[in-house]
């Protein structure tokens, strides 16, 4: 029986964005879309989503989740203490202590702190201007990613984006044009001032969420134009309660910043599929005369893309034990009970599938957004 993701759109996008160890969600998530047929065939990531989007990408569907699973467990320390089933302020103390250890000692295969620290290195070297050495993350990414399937067109595609540091500007690394090694993802979640810009053919490049958060431009963009339905999963939601703490207050501050800025990128690059769609609407409409004219011609050819880019947003409703470092926390519980909220979250945004009804003939884009409930989550 033909399941839904396999109708309609030629291409499954998966939007992976930052978000630190938040990137357990993802897990979950990917679980729950490849349950229900919508595999993805290409991955964009940016920051931790650019890590995880390179193991997505470098394995065949069925290796995803343990590949993805394994890697977590490799770059985390073991837990310190075990209350899996605290919520409450154990809980958040617990979750505490886990992210202090991360900033003190780093995390196994990942990144290590620079003794000396950086005051006391000679200026212009990668020790001068980052508190952490990320070097061992190059040989955790050889081990779960496949760099040559990509390449070679045999797995999903990959865009990764960047910052390039002289001009600010968001770029983007995509598979289907340059061949992609672990340097690229790297570059991705080079997130100053904790880890070193990577330079790549003599340019250095920073965490593309210094730029932008979301990889969703590099998806819009992608050539050949297709059909395509994009999840874009997002590690930040409005907390929806009043902060009573200032961990609170930090937690909502930043839930706040990447959420809004977020949700106007989706409405802007949305409108701005729609607006070719409007106006190829419109060109149909015109007389002959008009309709061969020059200045019709070069509107058309601008507004030549006919394809639907759908986009469901779903967004990690974070329980009330996360504390304003969560990003940071890569305590073994915190990532499986984030794996499993997006497994929980995913299954249930999937469950009516509006995406699947027919489009109005004047709009190409549409947004179904889900928010993810506090509730606690059963395993995937």
């Amino acid at each position: 029986m033909e399941k839904k993701g396999q109708t309609k759109y030629k291409r499954i996008a998966m939007a992976c964005q930052g978000g630190g160890s938040l990137g357990g969600y993802h897990i979950g998530a990917l679980k729950a879309m490849q349950e229900n047929g919508y595999v993805p065939n290409l991955v964009a990531g940016i920051s931790i989503g650019a890590f995880i989007g390179s193991i997505i990408a470098g394995n065949k569907p069925e290796n995803r989740i343990e590949m993805l699973t394994k890697f977590f467990e490799k770059i985390t320390w073991p837990d310190i203490f075990g209350f899996p089933e605290s919520t409450g302020d154990v809980r958040k103390v617990l979750n505490k202590i886990a992210s202090l250890q991360g900033f003190v000692f780093g995390q196994p295969a990942f990144f290590t702190p620079r003794i000396p620290s950086p005051t006391h290195r000679l200026k212009g070297t990668p020790g001068a201007t980052s508190y952490y050495d990320t070097s061992p993350l190059r040989e955790t990414l050889l081990e779960f990613v496949d760099f040559e399937g990509i390449n070679s067109g045999k797995l999903a595609r990959l865009i990764l984006g960047v910052t390039h540091v002289k001009d600010g500007s968001l770029v983007f690394f995509d598979s289907a044009k340059m061949p992609l090694g672990p340097e690229h993802v790297m570059a991705s979640g080079a997130m100053p001032p904790g880890f070193p810009g990577i330079e790549i053919d003599g340019e250095l490049y920073w965490d593309g969420g210094c730029a932008s958060n979301t990889p969703l431009e590099g998806i819009l963009n992608a050539e050949p134009k297709m059909d395509t339905l994009c999840f874009m999963i997002d590690l930040f939601a409005p907390s929806n309660h009043l902060p009573e703490d200032m961990t609170d207050v930090d937690l909502t501050l930043k839930n706040i910043q990447f959420s809004s800025r977020t949700t106007h990128h989706l409405e802007h690059i949305s409108n701005r599929k729609n607006l070719k769609a409007y106006i190829n609407f419109l060109l149909k409409q015109l007389p002959s005369n008009v309709k061969n004219s020059p200045i019709a011609k070069e509107i058309e050819e601008k507004a030549s893309d006919n394809t639907l880019f759908d986009i469901i947003h779903l967004s990690y409703n974070k329980p009330p034990y996360e504390v304003s470092t969560c990003d940071c926390e890569f305590s073994k519980t915190s990532l499986m009970d984030r794996a499993k909220h997006g497994y929980k979250d995913m299954t249930e945004a999937l469950k009516d599938s509006p995406w699947l009804t027919e489009h109005d003939e004047a709009t190409s884009s549409r947004i179904h957004k889900f928010v993810g409930e506090h509730a606690s989550a059963s395993p995937p």
